[in-house]
């Protein structure tokens, strides 16, 4: 981790959106966009928090994960993010009861690239899960492997400690080490994007506007 104060930096990730934060990203070189992942049951849902990273694989039938998924959840912090690394599997690798279980352990979401179930009562808790959809398969062929490694969700490599932003439009990882550099573009993106909602409404000429949307993309120094 980076050393920057969380719930302030947080907070401007809050204030910046996915959008703006997408965008900073770009203009750093980052890549850390998961496909296909949205909050279960729609609607506005905004978390941030710091990865705990949880490989799934195939089962082996011997040597398997010597934890619960209910105990690997009690032994993290209020305020983090469970992902998933499951290799997109249709499987459902979680319902309500687990979900409101991390919910009351004061997580701020759980991650996955599989299915879950139980969508309806996944939306009323206050945490939101993110996954790639519903099903009613049970995980007969999948099971956990290891905690707090670099993993593959979505498309994204997420390691422990990375920044996850995750919205109704989808989920962000944020390399740990470039949370201050992603934070000092918001900024300056934040002011052109500004300008640029007020140049559209206000009818400026094509070329304020091209200007503007040229400036979004080079790096602040």
């Amino acid at each position: 981790m980076d050393g920057t104060d969380d719930p302030t930096a947080f907070g401007r990730l809050r204030q910046a959106g996915s959008g703006v934060i997408s965008d900073c990203m770009m203009r750093l070189g980052l890549h850390g966009w998961m496909d296909g992942l949205h909050p279960v049951g729609g609607g506005e849902r905004f978390a941030v928090g710091r990865a705990r990273t949880l490989l799934f694989g195939p089962k082996r039938g011997e040597g398997g994960w010597s934890k619960t998924m209910y105990a690997t959840i009690a032994g993290l912090s209020a305020g983090e993010i469970l992902v998933f690394g499951t290799g997109a599997t249709k499987e459902n690798l979680m319902g309500d009861n687990m979900a409101s279980f991390a919910s009351r352990h004061r997580l701020a979401a759980m991650v996955t690239d599989s299915t879950v179930r139980d969508s309806a009562g996944i939306a009323a808790l206050p945490m939101p899960v993110y996954s790639a959809g519903t099903a009613v398969r049970l995980p007969m062929n999948i099971e956990p492997v290891a905690l707090d490694v670099p993993l593959n969700c979505g498309g994204a490599q997420v390691r422990p400690g990375d920044v996850v932003v995750a919205n109704e439009d989808g989920v962000l990882i944020i390399p740990a080490a470039r949370l201050a550099d992603v934070l000092h573009q918001a900024e300056d993106v934040l002011v052109i994007e500004t300008a640029l909602q007020a140049a559209i409404a206000g009818g400026a000429p094509l070329a304020e506007i091209e200007a503007l949307v040229k400036r979004k993309k080079v790096p602040r120094a």
